[in-house]
């Protein structure tokens, strides 16, 4: 943990947020995005191709957990720091993993950020005894 001062005023010190209102959890307990199927393209590959297209996503577990912990008050790094102790990967290897996930959901406007913490305000002790 010595190497997490490092992280101060970064990217890991923002506060990711959903957007996307049109999720559940599945039956598998995965997290199921549903995505719009009334757009314009998707209707009309939809009449060409005379079938049903369902572009709806479901998360595997990792992604599942990281989207379940985003609530509007974790910083990247908190997520990452509970996404370790949930697997046997090294900090490094969660945090690593988180990014190119938030980038992903992002890119896909389907999180925004709400704000950047500093590395005073988080409580690493703390979020170890909720795990």
């Amino acid at each position: 943990m010595s190497n997490i001062n490092k992280y101060n005023d970064n990217f890991v010190m923002y506060v990711p947020k959903i957007i996307h209102d049109n999720w559940k959890i599945n039956d598998e307990g995965k997290v199921l995005l549903i995505l719009d199927k009334h757009n314009i393209i998707t209707k009309f590959s939809s009449w060409m191709l005379n079938k049903d297209i369902n572009k709806d996503i479901e998360f595997d577990e990792l992604s599942t957990s990281a989207w379940l912990n985003i609530d509007g008050e974790r910083s990247i790094l908190e997520i990452a720091l509970l996404q370790k102790y949930n697997t046997d990967d090294s900090f490094d290897d969660a945090l690593t993993r988180l990014v190119y996930f938030m980038n992903y959901i992002y890119k896909n406007k389907w999180i925004a950020y709400k704000k950047i913490k500093n590395m005073d305000n988080i409580d690493i002790i703390n979020i170890i005894d909720k795990i």
